[in-house]
């Protein structure tokens, strides 16, 4: 229910970074801001360079395609980990965008939401599959750690959508672990899947026609969905909302 309320305007909160009765240094914001949007170019740029040249390449190759040199970048992160992690977050918000303006867990069935999810995912894909493989394969010793940083913000998708489907079924007081572990189940299949379509080399022919992989993806997550219902007793059709699901027992009386 809305209630009509009178909203008391809020004096406009000062910057994190900024500590209270301190004035804000205006040389210092447009700094700040600058910063900001070099290191989002340095990575717009380094996803080109991915694109273009493979996973393979160098910080000194990302630096020519941001049309700056190689100290440059340094001065906007700390060290190549900082570099790479930012590439995957720029992924991971990319994702995000995709997929969550395309379903509607209110009228969206079940398979209809994972379908157009698995949709998004390949487009992604398939617009930036060095990308992919940059992150899913792991060539660099230095990526390592940025590389499960990106993968665990990509599980965090998963998780997200997880928790959308408990909520749905808020009232049936679900276990949260079998949760959990059906969305990590349902994210380390569709990594796994995307390394195997794509193949580790450039001219790797995709192994799989693109609808294929798609369909594919689905029924693969549809199964971690289906068993991980049956688990925890729920009758769910798949081709209805998900809110249409019941406890098992109360469907058989």
């Amino acid at each position: 229910m809305v209630l009509d309320v009178v909203r008391i305007p809020r004096p406009p909160r000062p910057h994190p970074s900024v500590k209270p009765g301190v004035k804000v240094d205006a040389r210092s914001e447009r700094w700040r801001d600058h910063r900001k949007k070099v290191r989002g170019e340095i990575v717009e740029a380094a996803f080109r360079a991915i694109d273009r040249l493979g996973p393979d390449l160098s910080v000194r190759e990302i630096a020519e395609e941001a049309g700056t040199a190689k100290p440059k970048i340094y001065r906007h992160f700390t060290d190549k980990s900082d570099l790479f992690q930012a590439i995957g977050e720029r992924l991971r918000d990319m994702l995000w965008a995709a997929v969550f303006p395309s379903i509607d867990f209110a009228t969206n069935s079940v398979r209809e939401i994972i379908h157009r999810s698995a949709e998004e995912y390949v487009n992604l894909v398939d617009e930036h599959p060095n990308v992919l493989r940059f992150f899913i394969q792991g060539r660099f010793p230095e990526q390592s750690e940025s590389t499960l940083r990106t993968l665990n913000e990509g599980r965090e998708i998963t998780l997200a959508m997880a928790e959308m489907f408990n909520n749905e079924l808020r009232e049936m007081d679900l276990d949260p672990a079998a949760i959990q572990l059906a969305a990590f189940a349902a994210f380390g299949s569709a990594a796994s899947a995307t390394d195997w379509w794509l193949g580790s080399d450039l001219d790797s022919p995709r192994r799989m026609a693109r609808d294929k992989f798609v369909e594919q993806l689905t029924t693969i997550t549809m199964g971690v969905i289906g068993g991980t219902a049956e688990q925890l007793g729920i009758k769910m059709d798949p081709d209805q909302p998900i809110h249409n699901a019941v406890p098992s027992d109360s469907a058989a009386s």
